[in-house]
């Protein structure tokens, strides 16, 4: 059941890139899409994902990348996971676990990494 739900995730996060991808980019700009922004009038750490991720639909990574950091490790993610459902379907061995493990790690690093640079500078 928890695979399922993570697979779910990891598809729709694959399939809203193209998605907002189409939205043109003055009707992104020029509305605050954080409630974080809404609600206390200042970014957080997350700020900037909608946008890095409508940037990576139009095939823009340097503009995903300079709009979060955390918008195209999270991609890859999710390209990760439904890889490794995908391969453990086809092929089940017993190193797709750590396979998972690693790009989760990897991801929770890069997570943090990104949450101490933001509130450090």
């Amino acid at each position: 059941m928890r695979d399922r739900v993570i697979l779910t995730l990891a598809l729709l996060a694959i399939l809203s890139a193209p998605l907002l991808g189409a939205i043109p980019r003055k009707t992104l700009a020029g509305r605050p899409l954080c409630f974080s922004v809404i609600l206390f009038h200042r970014q957080c750490a997350g700020c900037g994902l909608t946008r890095s991720f409508a940037a990576i639909g139009r095939g823009s990574w340097s503009e995903a990348n300079a709009l979060n950091p955390l918008g195209p490790m999270l991609f890859a993610w999710a390209i990760a996971v439904v890889a490794i459902r995908a391969g453990r379907a086809i092929y089940p061995a017993h190193w797709w676990t750590e396979i998972d493990i690693a790009f989760a790690v990897a991801a929770a690093i890069a997570l943090v990494t990104r949450l101490v640079l933001f509130y450090l500078a």
